[in-house]
């Protein structure tokens, strides 16, 4: 399902989707692209740093360096499982508190 949202200053409307997230699922653990993309700019930022963080861990050599690639790399997973969970939860949260309405009034996200 989708929720569509007008923005009241300019009236554009723009379609939300709810529910699990593949793109976010997919690809939040691709530097952060699809939570830039949904405005989510510190999620995104936080995935930026945790997957660079990652990289140079997993670059690095080593035992010890073995042992915690393999735990942020857990960590890289949970978080996309997160959001493929909530970012379009998270994404509509974010429209509303920047004056996007619902566009069908009689519509709420959480019924």
């Amino acid at each position: 399902m989708s929720v569509s949202l007008r923005h009241r200053g300019t009236g554009r409307v723009k379609i939300l989707e709810e529910g699990w997230s593949w793109s976010c699922f997919l690809g939040a653990s691709f530097l952060g692209l699809p939570l830039f993309k949904r405005g989510l700019i510190v999620w995104g930022s936080a995935m930026l740093v945790l997957d660079i963080a990652t990289f140079v861990v997993g670059w690095a050599s080593g035992h010890a360096a073995a042992g915690f690639y393999f735990w942020m790399s857990l960590i890289v997973l949970a978080a996309s499982v997160f959001f493929g969970l909530r970012a379009n939860d998270m994404a509509a949260q974010h429209a509303l508190s920047r004056g996007w309405q619902f566009a069908d009034p009689r519509r709420q996200w959480f019924d």
